[in-house]
């Protein structure tokens, strides 16, 4: 935590953490859809976008009202660049390092723990109708791998169309909370 909740002057839909900062902070839409004129009317300094959740018009729209910042994520590297560039950018640069720190202490107590279990085959499943799973070249495929798991459809790219049928290959089925909301 980057201490930075009091600055946040508006969200998406999908940002859940703190679980409570919907309802402290004005909506400005989806990733994919927002309300532009909410944003403005905000005011803010700066907008954070994601170069896979926000389309180039959104943060071309975005970068008319102030600076935009976009990430990039697809290991634990670059989320911990992008702690760095936040920590600079904000001038929370001690509390940046320190969470990098952190993290890069837990990842490898995570490795040792997990360097002699079983890997089970994997399928994680993004969205319904049709059926989509993460694949290679994801952020989620590396948080697979990274955990020990083995990707099933790691040998495709990004989010693949599947057809669903029983796979006897697969030991685990996962379902993601976002984008589709499994239930």
């Amino acid at each position: 935590d980057l201490g930075l909740e009091a600055s946040i002057v508006g969200v998406t839909k999908f940002c859940v953490h703190p679980p409570h900062i919907k309802s402290k902070v004005a909506l400005v839409g989806g990733t994919k859809q927002i309300h532009i004129e909410k944003i403005k009317a905000l005011k803010p300094d700066v907008i954070l976008c994601n170069k896979e959740e926000n389309t180039k018009e959104i943060v071309e729209a975005c970068e008319l009202i102030c600076a935009v910042h976009v990430s990039d994520i697809y290991t634990v590297t670059d989320s911990l660049k992008l702690i760095e560039q936040y920590g600079n950018l904000f001038n929370v640069k001690e509390k940046a390092l320190h969470i990098c720190n952190e993290i890069k202490i837990q990842q490898n107590n995570f490795e040792h723990f997990i360097e002699d279990k079983k890997r089970l085959k994997v399928a994680y499943f993004i969205w319904k109708n049709p059926w989509m799973v993460a694949a290679n070249n994801t952020f989620i495929n590396y948080l697979l791998t990274l955990n020990g798991f083995d990707n099933y459809y790691k040998n495709q790219n990004r989010y693949p169309q599947i057809n669903l049928q029983v796979n006897p290959n697969i030991d685990l089925v996962m379902l993601s909370s976002e984008p589709y909301p499994f239930k």
